[in-house]
């Protein structure tokens, strides 16, 4: 018998679980690098629910922008509320997150808000 197909098998199992363990960001409201003209809410939106651990926007000056709380889920669509009118700047939020199999997962997106 080849000892090596019942391996071949075992590695195959192993990483197709691996290949789609992360719920991955499939779209944001800005999206990245998105012009807009005023902003009340920011929409992350996922492939499969997660635990939305945490959310920070700040201008790239390093300025922090507080956002109201919002529900942690778990969900694979999350709207947050901006606290304050965002001025005319370059912003970015930074995301963390957990999918059901305890995998983290982090990123960020950039956006401009332009004068109306």
């Amino acid at each position: 018998m080849n000892r090596s197909i019942p391996l071949l098998f075992v590695l195959a199992v192993t990483l197709s679980g691996w290949a789609f363990s992360h719920a991955k960001m499939t779209s944001t409201v800005p999206a990245d690098g998105d012009f807009v003209g005023s902003l009340s809410e920011i929409t992350l939106e996922f492939a499969a629910a997660v635990e939305l651990t945490g959310a920070e926007l700040k201008s790239v000056d390093g300025e922090d922008n507080p956002l109201e709380p919002f529900s942690p889920g778990p969900a694979k669509r999350f709207t947050i509320r901006v606290t304050n009118t965002l001025g005319p700047g370059e912003y970015y939020l930074v995301w963390r997150s957990i999918a059901a199999d305890s995998h983290f997962s982090t990123g960020e997106f950039f956006f401009t808000v332009v004068a109306d």
